[in-house]
This record gives structure tokens, C-alpha cells and sequence, in this order.
């Protein structure tokens, strides 16, 4: 109806109050009102790693943390509610990468994204700014389920798009095309093969329609000549998050159906 602006309807690079407070009341049930926030294996890291503070300067005793538990956790509060909205995440992202099989903290973490309009979503352990549901579960089912040399490009690609302080939106379009022709070698059985020669392979063998086949190789020549993806690069980038965004999705769910061709 127009009564909220659109960065309240979908904040990709801002935080309003309810999406910031959601969080932290996510982490605050799930991490810092149980007795494994008092582990200092945890605050270490997070003073070595995150905040990259001295580390004996965390107020701790001899026998643990005793009352410099609170002292530990106003000094995350204050960064969460003083810190902008790329670090909220940036944190956010770390105590995920600390506790990577803890179920409630990314389901918790899923539902104040979703329930606060945030233009983010965890894609294996990644604040991506992809918030449709169904192309989450593409991209994250093409990394998830698909074999070395594809997963490690399309982790990439997504590194270089969700790094918030220098995204790379070249080579993130780059590795995900990458992971693309890894998977037709894979399905061709052909490990010199190019995307180009695995398409042809694809085709001829009736594993994908011409019309496919001909889009994705208007793709990767594509990629080959907009501002030098695949060769030097030439002059300054005009590449966009939207484009980066755009071929991890395609790439990704291109990748699914490779997949289904092998099996």
C-alpha cells in the first residue's frame, strides 16, 4: 500500500531497528542465555579472529569468567547496536562459522531474516543477497550436492558476492560459470572439454535442447567479452551485484539440471 519505503520492505544495504533487535533476540535466546556463551574457546576466537583485540585483555579469572561474563557481553552488545549494518551481519556470519551444526541458531537466525524483510539469506553459512526462497534452495543444493572441483567454484562465487566490505562481481560471474563447464566435464566424461565443447556433447547426445544449449553458450561468450570476465580485464568494471547475483542463480540451477542429466 506504500506506507513503508522500500528499504523497510527490502534492506539490502541498510538495517532498520526491528531486523537488528530480531537478530540480536535471536542470538541472545539461542547463544548468550546458555551456559556455552560462558565457553572461552568461543571468546577467544571472537576476541582473536573477530574484533582482533589483545587477547588477555578479555575479563576473565582464574577459575573462568565469573562476573566478567557481563563485561564480555557488553562489549558485544555495544558493537551490535553501535556497529553498522554490515558488521550486524559480519558478526553474525562468525558465530554461524563457530557453531556451523547448531540447528536452532540458523533456524532462528532464517526466520528474523525472512520475518524482517532483510534482502539476505544463509546460504551454507553465507548472508547472501538473494532473498527469494526458491533461489536460495537452487544455489544452495548446486553447492551442497555436486562434487569437488564444482562446489569449490561455486563457494567462491558466492564469497566474492557476499564479501560486504569488497565484493569482486567479476570474478564472482566467473567462478560461477566455472563451476558450470567443471560439471559438463563431468557429465560428458571429457575432462579437456569446454563449457562450449560439453554443451555440443549435451546436445548431441539428447541430454539438452538446442535452445538451451544455444543460451547458455550465448552466456559464456558473454562472459568472455563483458568487461573481460574470463580474459584481462580492460578499463574500469560496470559489473553489478545484480549481475553477479543473476549468474550464480542461473549457473546454479543449470548445475541441478547437469546433475539430473548424470544420474
Amino acid at each position: 500500500m506504500g506506507l513503508k519505503s522500500i528499504n523497510q520492505l527490502v534492506q539490502l544495504e541498510s538495517m532498520n531497528d526491528d531486523l537488528r533487535v530480531g537478530l540480536w533476540n535471536a542470538l541472545d535466546r539461542d547463544l548468550f542465555a546458555k551456559e556455552r556463551f560462558n565457553d572461552s574457546d568461543f571468546t577467544e576466537a571472537l576476541w582473536r579472529y573477530y574484533f582482533k583485540w589483545p587477547v588477555d585483555s578479555r575479563p576473565i579469572t582464574n577459575n573462568g569468567f565469573g562476573a566478567g561474563y557481563t563485561r564480555v557481553w557488553e562489549q558485544i552488545r555495544k558493537h551490535f547496536f553501535e556497529g553498522s549494518w554490515n558488521e550486524v551481519y559480519d558478526f553474525v556470519e562468525f558465530v554461524l562459522r563457530c557453531y556451523p551444526h547448531d540447528r536452532e541458531i540458523r533456524r532462528a537466525i532464517e526466520v528474523t531474516l525472512a520475518r524482517e524483510n532483510s534482502g539476505y539469506r544463509l546460504i551454507v553459512g553465507n548472508l547472501s543477497p538473494i532473498s527469494d526462497e526458491g533461489e536460495v534452495r537452487e544455489v544452495a543444493a548446486a553447492i551442497e550436492d555436486a562434487n569437488a572441483p564444482v562446489k569449490e567454484h561455486l563457494r567462491t562465487a558466492l564469497s566474492f558476492l557476499t564479501d560486504r566490505k569488497n565484493p569482486d562481481y567479476r570474478n564472482s560471474i566467473k567462478e560461477s560459470i566455472s563451476g558450470v563447464e567443471a560439471m559438463a566435464k563431468v557429465v560428458t566424461g571429457d575432462s579437456k572439454a569446454t563449457l562450449g565443447d560439453a554443451l555440443k556433447i549435451l546436445e548431441r547426445n539428447g541430454k539438452l535442447h538446442p535452445a538451451l544449449k544455444e543460451a547458455f553458450s550465448k552466456l559464456y561468450g558473454y562472459t568472455s567479452d563483458a568487461d573481460g570476465i574470463r580474459h584481462a580485464l580492460m578499463g574500469e568494471s560496470n559489473l553489478s551485484q545484480a549481475d553477479a547475483r543473476y549468474f550464480l542463480i542461473v549457473c546454479s540451477a543449470f548445475i541441478n539440471l547437469l546433475k539430473v542429466q548424470a544420474s
